[in-house]
C-alpha cells in the first residue's frame, strides 16, 4: 500500500482560511461598531490595517502552497479560491466581505480535502 503524505503549507493555508472566514465575518460588524463609537477613528484604522495585512499574508501563503501543490500534482482549486477570496477582501474591504467569506470557506474545504499525495505518483507523473 502506498502511503499518502500531506503538505504542511496546505494545512497552514486551510487553517488561515478558517481564521480568515471568522475575521471577515466579524469585521462586517466590528467596523460598524467602531465607526459608530465616539472617537474610535484610530480603532477602525487599526482594525482595517490588521485585516488588510492578514489578507496580504494569506495571499502569499496560498501562492507558495499553489506552486508546491503543483510540483506534487495536488489539485489547485483550493489555493486558487484562497487567492481569489483574500484578494477580494484586499481590494474591496468590508464592502464585499461576505463574498470573501464564501470563497475562503470553499478554499478551506478544498485545500484540506485535496491535500494528499504519494511519492510514487509524483515520480511516475514526472517521467
Amino acid at each position: 500500500m502506498v502511503s499518502l503524505k500531506r503538505l504542511k503549507i496546505n494545512i497552514a493555508a486551510g487553517i488561515i482560511d478558517i481564521v480568515g472566514t471568522f475575521l471577515y465575518f466579524f469585521s462586517l460588524f466590528l467596523v460598524g461598531v467602531f465607526n459608530g463609537a465616539v472617537g474610535a477613528g484610530d480603532s477602525t484604522e487599526f482594525l482595517m490595517t490588521f485585516l488588510l495585512i492578514f489578507a496580504i499574508i494569506s495571499i502569499v501563503i496560498h501562492a507558495v502552497a499553489f506552486f508546491q501543490s503543483k510540483k506534487v500534482h495536488i489539485r489547485l482549486i483550493g489555493n486558487s479560491l484562497g487567492i481569489i477570496g483574500h484578494g477580494i477582501y484586499l481590494i474591496c474591504g468590508t464592502y464585499l466581505g461576505w463574498l470573501a467569506m464564501i470563497f475562503t470557506v470553499l478554499a478551506a474545504v478544498f485545500v484540506l480535502k485535496d491535500n494528499h499525495y504519494s511519492i510514487l505518483d509524483t515520480i511516475v507523473k514526472e517521467n
